[in-house]
């Protein structure tokens, strides 16, 4: 099977070797496959530095913080925001609490594949056209020497970023085609609840689509506030989704 990620080889070779390296690791080490989606989202914020000449943060040049000297330019829309948060913080908790979830891989790949998608429109080649996500099947090979060898080329190619050039493109004109690019994104059914239970999070909610679930026991608890979906899911914002979702609310 080919990669999703195929599309990326020519223009952007280190996002493609980070891609279907992730896509190698989905199901034999899930752990690594999300630390290397968070490095995809950090590696495209990277190259967004240096294609557009932007200076990186004087103080505390974090990811986060590259993240926001783009939203404070109007280079990041709101769902592309939305796909890095969660490639960042789910990467984190692979790296620091030695976190992995399969299911959340399946959903994240997906997501860096809209990513991707965006930024091939925005710095690569404004008119692609892109195919629908495939998730990746299961299979036995031994993909040890390949993932090595794939690990070494990320590393060389991660150098690199450094001296990629400046593209001769203005801020209007990229802030349009980013915009517009993201308009274009239709997010699918797991995309968007992953997005949801995420910003219900942030606001004090237990919130996780894969696991709350009625059907495997979870019931409204004292002092705890459960969102537990049920039916289908097509808005886009953690206020709709109160709004539709059966949720529990129990006051203390």
């Amino acid at each position: 099977m080919n990669s999703n990620f195929e599309f990326l080889q020519d223009k952007f070779l280190i996002l493609y070797q980070i891609g279907t390296l992730a896509e190698k690791y989905l199901y034999s080490d899930a752990n690594s496959c999300l630390i290397k989606l968070g490095m995809m989202g950090e590696t495209i914020v990277n190259m967004m530095l240096k294609l557009n000449g932007i200076d990186p943060p004087n103080i505390e040049n974090t990811h986060a913080n590259r993240i926001r000297v783009f939203k404070k330019e109007g280079l990041i829309p709101k769902n592309i925001d939305d796909i890095l948060y969660a490639l960042r913080v789910t990467r984190n908790d692979a790296l620091h609490q030695n976190f992995e979830d399969v299911e959340k891989c399946k959903t994240l790949i997906e997501m860096a594949y809209t990513l991707s998608v965006w930024f091939m429109q925005t710095y690569g080649e404004w008119d692609f056209n892109s195919v629908s996500f495939v998730l990746p099947s299961e299979e036995n090979d031994d993909y040890n020497s390949i993932i090595i060898e794939k690990e070494h080329l990320i590393q060389e190619l991660t150098h690199k970023i450094e001296s990629i050039p400046a593209q001769s493109v203005s801020g209007n004109a990229r802030r349009q085609q980013a915009n517009m690019a993201a308009s274009f994104i239709n997010l699918s059914e797991r995309e968007t609840r992953y997005i949801i239970d995420e910003q219900l999070r942030q606001v004090g909610w237990e919130a996780d689509t894969d696991n709350l679930k009625y059907s495997k026991g979870t019931r409204p608890q004292k002092v705890r506030i459960l969102q537990l979906p049920s039916g289908r899911l097509i808005q886009r914002s953690a206020r709709e989704a109160m709004q539709i979702m059966p949720c529990s609310l129990v006051k203390k």
